[in-house]
């Protein structure tokens, strides 16, 4: 499923890099994503190859014909056709990591015990940056249960600097 994900992302990843289009169509697939989470029967509904091929295809024309663009609306319509829908949220992601290669940008999220002072945000920003080579979008979250550090996801890494997992570490050693 993943393997079939990743060929309509870069299918469409191309096309939208060669219209010149790439950041709206990015921002109309984002926009998918939350409808198609909200309404997962609808990609059921597309997906099923028990049901008619073109009421399946009628359906997809009335719902996203011109109010999308050209391109995205191909997309979908040939993940439709072939009854791949299911293969949407594979493809979506996907996509989202090229598009992010592409603009050289990476989202982290740093989890922290505590509220971090702006300082120690840009001084962590900065070491991810020299990490990763991109520019880093940092989300923060709050978790006291870290009872003290961070940890950091970014760009398919995982750094844990908590205290949490220090004690745990020691815990194992004494045992």
């Amino acid at each position: 499923m993943k393997t079939t994900g990743r060929e309509y992302a870069l299918a469409l990843f191309e096309t939208a890099y060669e219209s010149g289009n790439i950041d709206d169509i990015r921002n109309n697939i984002r926009s998918l994503k939350r409808l198609f989470k909200e309404m997962p029967d609808y990609i059921e509904f597309l997906s099923n190859p028990g049901i008619p091929k073109s009421e399946r295809m009628d359906a997809l024309r009335e719902s996203f014909e011109g109010k999308v663009d050209d391109v995205l609306y191909s997309f979908l319509a040939v993940m439709t056709e072939r009854a791949d829908m299911g293969s949407f949220f594979d493809a979506y992601k996907e996509f989202e990591h090229m598009y992010e290669d592409f603009k050289k940008f990476t989202y982290a999220e740093i989890t922290s015990a505590v509220e971090l002072t702006d300082e120690e945000k840009t001084k962590i920003v900065a070491k991810l940056e020299k990490i990763t080579g991109k520019t880093v979008r940092p989300r923060y979250k709050i978790n006291p249960a870290l009872m003290g550090g961070i940890t950091v996801t970014a760009n398919g890494m995982f750094f844990d600097g908590s205290v949490r997992k220090n004690l745990k570490n020691l815990e194992k050693e004494i045992s």
